[in-house]
């Protein structure tokens, strides 16, 4: 089948292969959208009226719809680990490592804030487990003077599925709620 192999290559001049490419002949043989773009006859839409068009009327609307349901969702979620009490920001993080709950409040005073004075903080911790139930309660107090500071704790149950904190500050009080990362 294969005796001589000669025979099964393709000639090859002593030159090389050359390709010729003409643009001109290219474009004629193109479809009309391309030969119009060239001819510089499609001229693509620029800056906001991209959003207005046919075509992208529906997809800008959507994009809308959802950013604006996102917003709508977040502000509503009662999962917020977040609050400024008193003028000192207040944050609540909960993880799981090894069978173990650590709980970690910081708190420091807000940038724009003017007070300097000391504030007596007190944060009353409430696990909630897997039914919904309060598990356990553990009150942790602080006078807080300046810069960045924590208060930490640690719960032996697996079950814990939220944090919430009743956070007070110099007298006033809010609640905050924090989800536990596994």
């Amino acid at each position: 089948m294969f005796e001589n192999i000669n025979e099964t290559k393709a000639p090859v001049d002593e030159e090389g292969l050359h390709y010729y490419y003409n643009r001109n002949d290219r474009i004629k043989k193109a479809p009309k959208i391309v030969q119009d773009y060239y001819n510089g006859k499609m001229k693509p839409e620029k800056g906001i009226k991209v959003l207005f068009n046919k075509n992208n009327r529906y997809i800008f609307l959507a994009l809308i719809f959802f950013v604006g349901a996102y917003y709508v969702y977040s502000g509503l979620s009662r999962t917020k680990s977040y609050a400024k009490i008193n003028e000192i920001d207040c944050e609540i993080q909960a993880f799981v490592y090894e069978e173990q709950v650590f709980i970690s409040s910081s708190f420091k005073r807000n940038p724009k804030s003017k007070k300097t004075a000391p504030a007596d903080i007190s944060i009353e911790f409430s696990i909630v487990d897997v039914d919904k139930q309060v598990v356990h309660k553990e009150v942790q107090s602080l006078l807080f003077k300046d810069g960045e500071q924590f208060l930490r704790t640690k719960f032996y149950d697996y079950d814990i599925i939220r944090v919430d904190a009743l956070v007070t500050v110099d007298g006033e009080s809010k609640e905050i709620t924090c989800q536990v990362k596994r």
